[in-house]
């Protein structure tokens, strides 16, 4: 009849001392108890397992065949053991684990970058999956619990039960190219935007569909003649003089040849916060938190 022993740890940790001291003595000096209680231990261990570990003569002990197999394996085992428990430590104080965020792609340009690359480096047992994605998007993965933290400029309000940090502020500039004569002004009014040409991105994966209902609020529609996947595409075609669009000033502080950015009048805010669920943060993410906020 197969047998299907439940061992307990603490009785491979015993047998461990012995087999390695060869002596029920000294295992008993090193597990810091006395030597009765061992040898009651390790009978029940030879009772449960079906088969002696050790040959007891009168002055030594020896390994059976049976227990020098145990011996590799219990090594192995504990020393596996002792690694999952030291991760489930770790894991408790935020100091391993695995974070799905989201975050729009303007958010990893600007100052949440050396906060995010400080982090990586303090928790490298901190695993971040970024999933680029509308604030939209991210919200309704955040309410399937698919995500554990969404990273947006407040385009869209955060759900009842979700709480929004300020990561930083920040604003929405003009890019322009280096030859167009708003270039010249120290800053634009939204207003006169109205009759120019704009690229941009996909509202569905960026800010623009909060941006175009600011410019609605101003009075106009954006006259959107490229729709583009990549921010840097929008700049090279606004550097070829093909048109203008609002970005979040984390873009101006890279030098784009041929681009100039300009701020409005009236600024709007592209503050970047975080959003996430309190009551369902893990340590890793608590700890996220406390880094990018701090």
């Amino acid at each position: 009849m197969e047998r299907n022993p439940r061992i307990d740890l603490k009785l491979l940790r015993y047998f461990l001392a012995v087999a390695e001291e060869l002596h029920f003595g000294r295992a008993a000096v090193r597990l810091n108890m006395s030597q009765p209680p061992l040898s009651i231990h390790i009978k029940e261990l030879e009772q449960q397992l079906g088969t002696l570990l050790f040959v007891r003569h009168s002055r030594s002990v020896a390994l059976t065949h049976a227990g020098k197999i145990l011996m590799e394996e219990s090594r192995r085992l504990l020393a596996s053991a002792n690694h999952a428990l030291s991760r489930v430590e770790q894991i408790g104080r935020g100091e391993a684990g695995r974070i799905e965020l989201g975050v729009v792609g303007t958010a990893m340009w600007g100052k949440m970058r050396p906060a995010m690359r400080n982090f990586l480096k303090e928790h490298p047992n901190v695993e971040v999956l970024f999933r680029e994605k509308s604030p939209g998007i991210q919200m309704a993965l955040l309410e399937r619990r698919e995500l554990d933290a969404g990273i947006w400029r407040m385009a869209l309000q955060p759900s009842s039960g979700f709480t929004s940090l300020r990561l930083h502020e920040s604003s929405f500039l003009v890019a322009l190219p280096e030859d167009h004569p708003m270039a010249r002004c120290e800053s634009i009014p939204l207003l006169s935007l109205c009759n120019e040409y704009f690229v941009t991105l996909p509202s569905a994966h960026s800010d623009w569909a909060f941006l175009q209902s600011v410019c609605q609020q101003a009075g106009f529609t954006p006259l959107i003649v490229r729709e583009v996947v990549e921010p840097q595409t929008v700049l090279a075609m606004i550097s070829m003089g093909i048109g203008i669009t609002l970005m979040a000033e984390s873009y101006a502080q890279m030098n784009w040849p041929g681009v100039i950015f300009r701020p409005l009048d009236e600024p709007v805010p592209a503050d970047l916060y975080i959003v996430y669920d309190q009551q369902q943060a893990t340590p890793a993410l608590q700890t996220l938190v406390r880094a990018l906020t701090g």
